[in-house]
């Protein structure tokens, strides 16, 4: 027994010090870069099962990341997101990327309706645990789906996050109702043109880049800014409005 217990220990904290690891180069993704994507949504299926980079969210460096890392690391990020989008009572939350539902649970409790969409089947475990009594009572549901295609119905949403994760603005925008908001969330934007133009399987954006996707979308109202300051934190906050009318 003695000798399980102690394999088990050192195994699991093996992967967490390879979760730990893996998320922190995650974070400071300009330390990882690669060559320019000739893809724009390669970034789709990237971190998903079978991706380049599927390893962050999937097996047991992802079940690491999703159970210890993300809920605590990303606290104050989901303040950051909450101040922006401003939820209320009535609205109809879709969180793009949803992980382990830590934002969903920590953020979203007083909202009316919550959507949690993810491409991993070890996040969305995660994220049913931890959204499992609004689950029971009909007010959250989980997705197994892409971003690139969102598996729901035009102007569903009053409210969409996307924290960390790929976003189709055209996709946000058709799933919004009018006068919604998308407030998206970018932790490796790129601060001028001698950084490397692509990390870990993604294209990199400047400030100027985000504004012109969110406004040839349609979003209106669109403003931006950075929360602290590279290399732990630096991310570009930005979020825009579908036009009422």
């Amino acid at each position: 027994m003695r000798r399980t217990t102690t394999f088990a220990l050192v195994a699991g904290g093996a992967t967490a010090a390879v979760a730990g690891g893996a998320y922190a180069r995650a974070r400071l993704a300009g330390h990882g870069s690669d060559k320019p994507l000739p893809d724009e949504d390669a970034v789709f299926s990237v971190y998903a099962p079978g991706g380049k980079y599927g390893f962050l969210a999937n097996g047991p460096v992802g079940w690491v990341i999703a159970r210890t890392l993300m809920p605590v690391a990303e606290a104050g990020v989901y303040r950051a997101i909450a101040e922006v989008v401003d939820l209320q009572p009535d609205d109809e939350l879709l969180d793009i990327g949803c992980g382990p539902g830590a934002f969903l649970a920590a953020k979203a409790q007083h909202v009316h309706r919550i959507v949690g969409l993810d491409p991993s089947p070890t996040m969305l475990h995660a994220a049913e645990r931890r959204l499992a009594d609004r689950i029971a009572a009909g007010t959250a549901r989980l997705v197994a789906g892409s971003a690139a295609d969102l598996p729901f119905g035009d102007g569903e949403f009053t409210a969409v996050t996307a924290i960390f994760a790929p976003l189709s603005h055209a996709e946000a925008f058709r799933v919004l109702r009018p006068g919604g908001r998308l407030v998206h969330l970018d932790n490796d934007p790129r601060r001028s043109p001698s950084e490397p133009a692509s990390a870990w399987g993604r294209r990199r954006y400047d400030e100027a880049d985000h504004r012109r996707m969110f406004e040839d979308a349609g979003f209106t109202d669109v403003t931006s800014r950075y929360r602290g300051a590279p290399p732990l934190a630096g991310e570009l906050l930005v979020s825009g409005r579908k036009p009422v009318a």
